[in-house]
């Protein structure tokens, strides 16, 4: 029996005709394959939380396209207030809790066009702005979550909104722990000076902030500071800002930790 070599074997199709894969996704859910998980979680205000909406006068730059100015978000409790920046795109629904139709805060209001540098804000005409009282809920949209950019600003948005509810309504707080021979902090001036013993041949000092954001500083010890805001990016801010003058090292474990930062230990190279 003699076997014959078929040369239209190698040139054979692997799909047949009529047969190829169909290059459509099916789609097994119906919402939207989209969704921000961050920026779609409701933000409670409480009954001492007031927000008011306004487009304040913005100067423009030589950068700038635009024809209008951000909305501009204020948000008042017991601890003072914080304004938020906003994008043009972003969407505040107040659902109130004791009854009442929701709404979007700002819808009405008319949009103010940029003002020239040369002119300050102060000196612009006042806006009107648009204001909501708690108890209720606040939900936060964009105008087209399938837009990569209005995506990824949806979650920051709400995030923002978040925090500073907070910040006005509990305050932040954090705590730095000095670890090392020696290491001691002490409050001078009339407690607006930090003054820190951290190993250098000559005392660190550090102006804490004069805005009304910041609350205070406390030492519970000489090793432990707590610092105190209503702004959590401002204190974030000052926190790295000690932190940066001994940070943690892995060897002997000496620095300044914050907010009982762990760090991976390291054993030194024996002989």
């Amino acid at each position: 029996m003699s076997l014959a070599f078929n040369p239209s074997f190698l040139f054979r199709p692997i799909f047949a005709p009529g047969r190829l894969c169909s290059t459509q996704a099916r789609t097994f859910s119906s919402t939207c394959p989209r969704s921000s998980h961050i920026g779609s979680k409701p933000v409670p205000v409480p009954s001492s939380i007031s927000l008011s909406m306004c487009n304040p006068a913005r100067p423009r730059t030589s950068r700038s396209s635009a024809a209008f100015g951000q909305p501009q978000l204020t948000v008042t409790g017991p601890l003072g207030k914080l304004s938020i920046d906003l994008a043009s795109f972003v969407r505040l629904t107040f659902e109130p809790t004791e009854g009442g139709k929701s709404r979007i805060i700002g819808a009405d209001l008319p949009k103010t066009a940029l003002i020239s540098p040369n002119l300050s804000p102060s000196d612009a005409p006042p806006v009107p702005y648009d204001e909501v009282t708690g108890p209720g809920t606040i939900n936060v949209t964009v105008e087209d979550e399938r837009a990569k950019k209005q995506r990824g600003t949806w979650g920051l948005s709400r995030a923002l909104l978040a925090n500073a509810v907070s910040g006005v309504q509990t305050g932040f707080s954090s705590v730095l722990t000095l670890v090392g021979v020696g290491y001691r902090a002490s409050l001078e001036k009339d407690n607006t000076c930090l003054n820190l013993r951290v190993g250098y041949s000559h005392p660190v000092l550090i102006d804490l902030p004069k805005t009304k954001t910041f609350l205070g500083c406390e030492l519970p010890s000489p090793t432990e500071i707590v610092i105190k805001g209503i702004d959590k990016q401002e204190l974030g801010l000052l926190g790295a800002s000690i932190r940066k003058w001994r940070p943690p090292e892995p060897y002997n474990g000496k620095g300044i930790y914050l907010n009982g930062e762990t760090i991976k230990r390291k054993e030194a190279k024996k002989k």
